[in-house]
């Protein structure tokens, strides 16, 4: 087979973008599979570059239903950002990544502050700073090192000069002060995070199905939005979109703070958070049993679009 130039693949690259948030179940793990093949082409042609070893751990952390398939996915993504900062050691990036990647594992804590503190040493700078000041936070937290903690949360409050960041450092605030015994962190309207049981949180669960409120359940691999006409599970980036716009409801959230939140430095076709919108509107009417979501519910403004749901809306994340 003929190793296509540097030119082809940005060219594939673009188009693959471009149908990002097309496709749903079997036809997304297709597009994902496509993925993992186009950037491991890249690879081979640069191996130095972290991008794209960035790019393909992320396609296999997505791809696959399975566990067992997951768990080995997670394997795959660890070895590849592994040898990323083994050939760029002085590129912060894959670092960064590693951190995060072993701490949404809840194991090796040891080694996410190891791989944080080293993008923080070789210069991560801007958003990603911030967000990884609060995931090293996190793993001394993990460890028992409540001061040293805190002392980490204090430099991302600061570097956030203009509050941008504060929905992010809240979360992790609440990830290291409540964490005991529940597993399971539920965010109401105009209410602070609070820990739950999984009975406690299977209860609100049946509240939104009985028409109380609605529900998103972020704490599980499988992601699923609850409301009194039905149960749909949502693809991990229609989760994570809602997710961010419920936990600022009321407010206009710009487009390209939507991307900044979910894709972080990944890149993102122009039309893809349109596409996930347009996706999310139709099951949001499936599980609401409503017509007027796009004027009503999930809307659009002049910077981007706002959550305005008439009824309370929970979030449930992993504590």
């Amino acid at each position: 087979m003929r190793q296509m130039t540097m030119e082809e693949l940005l060219d594939w690259e673009d188009n693959w973008l471009d149908r990002d948030g097309l496709d749903e179940g079997d036809e997304r793990n297709a597009w994902l599979e496509e993925g993992i093949n186009l950037y491991k082409q890249f690879l081979q042609l640069d191996p130095k570059e972290p991008r794209y070893a960035i790019m393909l751990a992320d396609l296999y952390l997505q791809w696959g239903r399975d566990e067992k398939i997951r768990r080995g996915n997670y394997l795959k993504a660890y070895e590849i950002l592994r040898k990323a900062t083994i050939y760029s050691p002085s590129k912060p990036d894959a670092f960064y990544h590693l951190s995060f990647i072993l701490a949404s594992q809840e194991r090796k804590w040891e080694a996410v502050l190891f791989y944080g503190k080293e993008a923080l040493e070789k210069g991560i700078d801007g958003s990603k700073r911030i967000k990884l000041l609060c995931n090293v936070a996190l793993g001394y937290a993990r460890l028992g090192y409540i001061q040293k903690a805190m002392e980490y949360m204090k430099e991302a409050c600061d570097l956030d000069k203009m509050g941008e960041h504060g929905w992010f450092i809240e979360l992790y605030m609440d990830r290291i002060k409540k964490r005991v015994t529940e597993p399971i962190l539920l965010k109401e309207p105009e209410e602070k995070r609070k820990t739950v049981s999984k009975h406690d949180a299977n209860k609100v669960k049946e509240d939104a199905m009985e028409g109380k409120c609605v529900v998103l359940d972020l704490a599980g691999d499988e992601k699923y939005f609850y409301a009194y006409h039905d149960t749909v599970r949502l693809e991990r980036k229609e989760a994570e979109i809602l997710g961010y716009l419920i936990d600022h409801q009321m407010t206009s959230c710009p487009k390209h703070r939507i991307e900044e939140a979910i894709w972080h430095d990944r890149p993102v076709g122009a039309a893809t958070v349109k596409r996930y919108i347009a996706s999310l509107r139709r099951k949001l009417s499936q599980a609401m049993g409503r017509d007027d979501i796009s004027e009503n519910i999930l809307v659009t403004t002049a910077e981007g679009y706002e959550w305005k749901a008439d009824i309370p809306s929970i979030v449930l994340r992993k504590g």
